[in-house]
């Protein structure tokens, strides 16, 4: 028996795919001493821990200062900081900006602390796991039992385990009996797995039943539950959202500087304006140009959508993955807890009864051979089918229960009827039952049952009676077992698929219950088994290939979970995984969205970005459908939010260079300060939903904001022109104001304040809307519904704050001093003013409906060639042209990207030897994209290149 000890560690190390935790020599020293005192000494312990060190795995947990930290350095708040400081250490003629400074380091602070705290509380799934691995255990030291913690457990460990205990360490059964493990959280198998002397039982699992001695083989990261935390622990990448707001950040922000550098050298050179005045001047027009508020309005709108969410039973931990969300093509779910009830079942519509038995008596005599209390899960399979439960059995009376053994492979009773006669029923395996039988065709017809469930991957169960006490046996049925769908699952999948959603199943179980389950769910057949995921040979983009031409996969652990969903990431799609299991964790994590459905275990709640509280997964249609209205109303906000950038570099771009035109600078921040306030709005807008993924387009969102903002320009520089007293046209209703100097009057200013306050928040009703923006429509595709009274509440108050500004505010004073200044233009001059900005936004907001129509139609045409093969029009060659024209200036800003799509980074590093040379050229065209490649769609993996594949 103790022989057994010798080469325990070793051969579970093999197993596992790792190298023994000590060599043969060692693990005899340290067996010999297990037999021989019942366990290691303390001296063997002590020796051992120089060697494995404890069993726990070690994270590093970023303090929350650091975070805060981190936001106060990047890009963006930097520039903010440098312009709060250049506004108010720099003189301009004789006055330092002060009134910037405040207002600047106020914007700041509520960008760094919002999107901060936000943040802060996402679930943390290394905590979760390091949480489950810190229980006790009974362990052998010195010859006595005694209690020691898990993380004390060493390799050659001798531990006590029994029924309900969580396993603390991968180990190796030792001793006489037979013990149930449930392994579901690891393995997703459904049913509790018998293991005897010998066996193999992994960190995680719970025993279900039994009592055993076992021999700790892996510890810590060496261990299964180890091995899968690791995987939790590995960095994350960026977000796609994060990405996408990176990549129209450093646009605009690369587009800013050369403006404001020729305006800056402008008044240096040409206007002579002086080196502090010239500073502060570009600097300002480059923080308002720069989206600077976007962390601020974006984090408000995922924030709102979160609360959203709560109320339709889903949580959210991750903002960003809302977004992710929305353009989610692929979901990978997983099959038993979630899929699936993860509960064994009698499937009744599958019972097959034999000669004059009826379902009901086969469902009886099951029963009354059935254990009621403190049973296993085919009897609580049995007896949740029975209808009335036990009251069912009234009459009945049970005199003897023989209960199931391993060696009999069934289960007996004898029972007396209400009529006082007495008979015995039996239960078991139908290869068990057919053997009681004599009749000949009863065998046949068990033996036929037997191979056509198994082919389908179900459990099967003989039921059999007999009226002479056991000395002869019939036939009276046969029923299969199942874990069944959820009664919502093949419902929610269906929906799914008319969303443009492709749904795969990812199962531990054995590969013919997988493709049973997704033959009942709708999903297809075609189903690869996990051996074939790390064992294959195809390249990166081959296996990624074959991976989506799958309806799903069986036989899989967390390692091929992660795969699969590096595979489809690697093919440029965003994936959602769900999942309930310790198992699922690290794909959940891995995936653009993890949804960890309601019961689900506390790692994969910790890995996900989304948990549902309610039962099913019918929840996750409606995430999905409220994902795309979130969607909506981001992509509304970048749009706008590229106009207002354009317009206000155009606009003063222009109006410095033609006119000299002096704006105080404290003005020109309140005004984008308070432009993003109104633009959170947006988060609580109505809009519609849609039927497919929502992708971002960014040359579509720039050509659109391009047509908004240039009518925008044109008709502000017109205005200005019109209020200059110098040029051929004076304003009829425009007082020249009190003289202080400057190239500039404060009525001018008053005036042009007010028209880009207007044209500024009346494109909110334009960007919100693909058509013309009072065509209102309760349906997705042809208009918008009618705004919500908080966006025009908010509009209000600020137009109407900006016409009090212009008629009234008085010409001394000047927050900042310095060169600039305003004055109250009077009503007359403002209610024109008013009418003007009004008529070039209606121009504006038109030439913005037919940006819309050409780009959504350009869109569909380049759907339908990538489908027919077709090559592209010019025009919408020419349509795609911006973003070849930007794609190429973000190659010659940027280094190649090092990662094309989430999850390469870890393929490349799995990938052994050199990679063949045509996956190397894929992956090189993969890297060769640049984020606005990226962000415009263009994908060398899925066919083309270029401005064709746009």
């Amino acid at each position: 028996m103790h022989s057994d000890y010798i080469q325990l560690a070793d051969m579970h190390a093999v197993a596992l795919g790792r190298q023994p935790s000590f060599p043969p020599s060692r693990q005899l020293t340290i067996m010999s001493e297990t037999h021989e005192v019942g366990g290691l000494s303390s001296q063997a312990v002590e020796e051992l821990r120089q060697e494995h060190g404890f069993n726990e795995v070690k994270t590093k947990p970023v303090p929350e200062w650091k975070k805060l930290a981190r936001r106060y350095t990047d890009w963006i708040s930097i520039i903010i900081i440098v312009a709060a400081i250049v506004s108010a250490a720099v003189p301009n003629d004789g006055g330092r900006g002060w009134t910037s400074f405040v207002l600047l380091i106020i914007e700041l602070n509520l960008i760094c602390i919002v999107g901060w705290s936000s943040e802060r509380n996402a679930g943390n799934a290394v905590k979760e796991l390091e949480a489950l691995l810190s229980p006790s255990a009974q362990c052998n030291r010195d010859g006595k039992w005694q209690e020691v913690e898990a993380r004390e457990l060493i390799p050659g460990d001798l531990i006590q385990l029994k029924g309900g205990d969580v396993i603390p360490a991968d180990a190796k059964l030792h001793g006489q009996g037979v013990m149930k493990v449930d392994e579901s959280s690891l393995t997703g198998e459904s049913l509790a797995v018998s293991k005897k002397s010998g066996s193999s039982i992994l960190a995680g699992a719970v025993v279900a039943e039994g009592e055993m001695d076992a021999v700790v083989t892996a510890i810590g990261k060496e261990c299964f539950f180890g091995k899968t935390m690791a995987l939790l622990d590995a960095p994350q990448e960026v977000g796609h959202l994060t990405q996408v707001l990176n990549r129209l950040s450093a646009f605009l922000a690369a587009v800013s500087f050369f403006g404001v550098l020729i305006i800056f050298l402008v008044l240096l050179v040409a206007r002579d304006a002086g080196v502090g005045y010239s500073l502060v001047t570009a600097f300002v027009i480059f923080v308002s140009s720069v989206p600077i508020g976007i962390p601020v309005v974006t984090t408000t709108v995922l924030a709102v959508g979160a609360r959203q969410m709560a109320k339709e039973k889903a949580i959210v931990s991750r903002l960003s993955a809302l977004e992710e969300l929305s353009g989610m093509e692929v979901l990978c779910s997983d099959k038993t807890g979630t899929l699936t009830l993860n509960k064994l079942s009698l499937d009744q519509e599958d019972i097959l009864t034999w000669k004059d038995h009826s379902q009901a008596q086969v469902l009886l005599l099951a029963a009354l051979s059935a254990k009621w209390t403190n049973n296993d899960a085919i009897d609580q399979a049995v007896t949740n089918a029975v209808e009335g439960g036990q009251e069912a059995l009234l009459g009945y009376k049970v005199k003897s229960l023989d209960a199931f053994s391993p060696v009999s492979k069934k289960t007996s009773a004898t029972f007396t009827t209400p009529g006082g006669k007495d008979m015995m029923a039996c239960k078991g395996a139908p290869q068990v039952i057919r053997d009681l039988l004599s009749d000949s065709k009863a065998q046949e017809a068990c033996n036929n049952y037997i191979a056509e469930r198994a082919s389908k991957g179900l459990r099967s169960l003989g039921v059999a009676i007999s009226h002479d006490g056991g000395n002869s046996w019939e036939l009276a049925g046969l029923i299969s077992l199942l874990d069944p769908p959820r009664s919502d699952s093949a419902a929610t999948i269906k929906r799914a698929q008319e969303m443009g959603i492709q749904v795969k199943m990812v199962t531990g179980d054995q590969y013919a219950i997988a493709v049973e389950t997704s033959r009942r769910l709708g999903l297809g057949t075609n189903i690869m088994e996990g051996e074939e995921l790390l064992g294959a040979k195809a390249t990166n983009m081959e296996f990624a290939k074959h991976v989506e031409a799958m309806d799903g996969f069986a036989g899989v652990f967390p390692e091929h979970k992660h795969r699969i969903v590096e595979a489809v990431q690697f093919s440029g799609r965003l994936v959602g995984m769900t999942g309930d299991g310790v198992n699922d964790a690290p794909a959940l994590k891995k995936a653009n969205v993890g949804i960890a459905v309601a019961g689900a275990t506390g790692a994969a709640k910790g890995a996900a970005d989304i948990i549902f509280t309610e039962e099913g997964i019918s929840t996750i249609i409606t995430a999905i459908q409220n994902s795309h209205k979130i969607f909506r109303r981001l992509e509304t906000y970048i749009i706008y939010r590229i106009a207002s950038s354009l317009l206000i570099l155009g606009y003063f771009f222009f109006a410095i260079l033609i006119f000299d035109f002096e704006m105080p600078t404290w003005v020109l921040v309140l005004i984008n300060l308070l432009n993003d306030v109104s633009a959170m709005a947006t988060s609580l807008d109505k809009v519609h939903s849609s039927d497919k993924p929502r992708l971002w387009n960014m040359n579509k969102d720039v050509i659109i904001a391009c047509a908004l903002c240039g009518v925008d320009i044109i008709g502000a520089m017109i205005l200005t022109a019109f209020v200059r007293p110098v040029t051929w046209f004076t304003f009829p209703a425009l007082s020249e104001g009190t003289d202080q100097g400057g190239t500039t009057s404060g009525p001018e200013v008053a005036c042009v304040f007010l028209v880009l306050c207007a044209l500024l928040q009346l494109n909110l009703l334009s960007t919100r809307n693909p058509n013309v923006w009072w065509w209102f429509n309760s349906k997705e595709g042809s208009g918008a519904p009618p705004p919500s009274l908080i966006l025009v509440g908010f509009m209000s108050i600020f137009l109407l704050a900006a016409t009090f500004v212009g008629v009234y505010w008085p010409s001394h004073v000047r927050p900042d001093g310095g060169r600039g200044w305003m004055e109250g233009a009077g009503w007359k001059a403002i209610l024109l003013t008013w009418a003007w900005a009004l008529a070039i936004w209606q121009l504006a907001d038109f030439a913005k409906f037919l940006a819309s129509w050409v780009t959504h139609k350009a869109e569909d045409i380049q759907a339908n060639c990538r489908h027919t093969e077709a090559p592209l029009p010019a025009w919408v060659k020419a349509v795609n042209a911006p973003g070849v024209v930007g794609a190429r200036f973000m190659r010659m800003a940027y280094k190649p990207v090092k990662v094309a799509n989430k999850g390469m980074k870890t393929l490349h590093k799995r990938q052994e030897g050199k990679q063949p040379t045509q996956d190397i050229k894929e992956v090189d065209n993969l890297k060769s994209a640049t984020p606005l490649d990226q962000a415009n769609g263009v994908s060398q993996v899925n066919g083309g290149g270029g401005a064709d594949n746009v």
